[in-house]
């Protein structure tokens, strides 16, 4: 009888224990998962306001922080540069600028945090917009990948968990958060599946588990994380609208300028300028938005759709147009070294280093998001140096009868099964229309008779462009 109770005893002691270790796991568990949860819910915050904070108002949203790399800005403060342009970057979580408490993990470790170099705030990747990808890549434990090509991880947050053996966590350079930068120290390298945490380099990532080879928990956001929540702004799609709608008042004003004519003939020159061409070597540069390639000698002369044009070079020697800074459209930045360039007095979007008006204001989003615009010219609006006539090859919408002088298509998001997200500025993708706007606005291209016939229609999963006309007086309205 004694010794059963003894045994009784024993049994219940080992429950006890057990059941006491695995409330500790799972409270750890839940800690870390708490602390991953908060610091990307921070991050992505932080995106999708990145133009309303004070030093970056009048940028475009979508910028993540570089990471704390040294813990001398003070600790917690996100590095102000990280690395060469598009060049991934890895450290601790810059709690700091996230305006968070020092976030730790079950086992007290504060947080690390990687991020992708297209998402970085500086240097800044050449073109910021819902088409940009991220650079990294996550891994389930066994070696699954969790993202996909067309939506890659821009950020990845780790829980790193207890030392593993080799791991020095020594030092105080991080006298908050204890220990060292050196991201080998704090997170692992799964052999099995050939990814290792600690390499940024590789731009890849593997989930671990508590005694595992790998013990590091992380959570990550895709691109499709950040811009679905970026598209529950208010303002963020009528930002994008007023960007078109400007783009095109800013085409009709160049028709109002028009030197070479008495302002007071009701027949004076109304032209506007020449497209830039569809497919550009790369279209993050301001200066491939050329309307040179499109001139009397070019082979692309008789086009008339395109993007929308920054240098207007050729038109303006066709039209006696002198209103323009120099040869632009658009008042861009000024070269290093040199002084602003004054306003145009246009309705386009302008360059301020301090922005104010609603014009500079939008001077970002034109940077960034210039290869979604679009632009179909009619013939008899070509630049010339005659009298506008009445619309005979007029571009047309919906089968109106209505001739337009143009029209500007802003392409929205790209639709299921469309595939344009890169991590470069260059790639093929974007010269395709029809990754960008939907029936005749892509199939009517190059619209070789200036007198073709675009369409409108609601948003839907088919169809998202939209389009603003530019009639033959030279206002501009939602195209009917």
């Amino acid at each position: 009888m004694v010794m059963l109770v003894i045994m009784v005893l024993g049994f219940a002691a080992l429950l006890v224990k057990s059941l006491s270790s695995a409330d500790i796991r799972n409270e750890r568990q839940a800690q870390t998962s708490a602390a991953l949860a908060q610091a990307k819910e921070a991050l992505i915050g932080y995106a999708i306001t990145y133009g309303d904070m004070p030093g970056h108002i009048g940028e475009v949203h979508g910028y993540l922080p570089c990471p704390d790399l040294n813990g001398g800005n003070p600790e917690g403060t996100a590095e102000p540069v990280c690395g060469a342009k598009d060049v991934s970057q890895i450290g601790r979580l810059p709690w700091r600028t996230l305006v968070l408490a020092p976030l730790r993990d079950g086992d007290g470790e504060c947080l690390w945090y990687a991020v992708s170099g297209t998402y970085k705030n500086n240097p800044k990747t050449g073109l910021m917009n819902w088409d940009t990808n991220g650079q990294l890549q996550a891994y389930a434990m066994d070696g699954t990948r969790l993202d996909s090509n067309n939506n890659q991880v821009v950020a990845v947050i780790f829980g790193p968990g207890t030392a593993q053996d080799g791991e020095d966590r020594s030092g105080n350079t991080a006298p908050t958060c204890g220990g060292n930068y050196n991201a080998a120290n704090y997170l692992d390298n799964d052999t099995v599946h050939n990814i290792n945490n600690a390499d940024i380099a590789t731009g890849k990532f593997i989930q671990g588990e508590r005694n595992g080879l790998v013990n590091d928990n992380m959570v990550f956001i895709t691109r499709q994380d950040l811009w679905n929540a970026m598209l529950k702004r208010s303002d963020f799609a009528d930002t994008l609208d007023r960007l078109t709608k400007r783009t095109a008042e800013c085409l009709a004003d160049y028709g109002k300028h028009n030197d070479n004519l008495l302002i007071a003939d009701p027949n004076k020159n109304k032209s506007l300028p020449r497209p830039a061409l569809r497919v550009l070597a790369d279209y993050g540069l301001n200066s491939n938005y050329d309307d040179t390639l499109n001139n009397a000698s070019s082979p692309y002369y008789s086009r008339y759709s395109g993007r929308i044009p920054y240098s207007i070079g050729f038109s303006n020697s066709q039209t006696g147009n002198t209103t323009m800074v120099g040869d632009l459209l658009i008042v861009d930045e000024p070269p290093i070294g040199n002084p602003p360039r004054p306003l145009n007095g246009l309705a386009c979007p302008t360059y301020s280093a301090a922005p104010t008006s609603e014009l500079q204001l939008l001077y970002p989003w034109w940077k960034n998001w210039k290869d979604h615009l679009f632009y179909a010219l009619s013939r008899e609006y070509r630049p010339d140096n005659d009298p506008t006539g009445p619309c005979g090859d007029c571009v047309k919408v919906d089968g109106s009868a209505t001739g337009y002088a143009a029209i500007v298509m802003f392409g929205g998001s790209a639709l299921s099964g469309v595939n344009r997200a890169s991590t470069t500025t260059n790639n093929a993708e974007r010269s395709v229309l029809s990754n960008y706007l939907e029936v005749a606005n892509a199939t009517n291209h190059p619209n070789a008779g200036g007198d073709s016939t675009y369409r409108t229609d609601p948003a839907g999963p088919a169809f998202n462009d939209v389009l603003y006309c530019i009639r033959t007086d030279l206002s501009v309205i939602p195209c009917p």
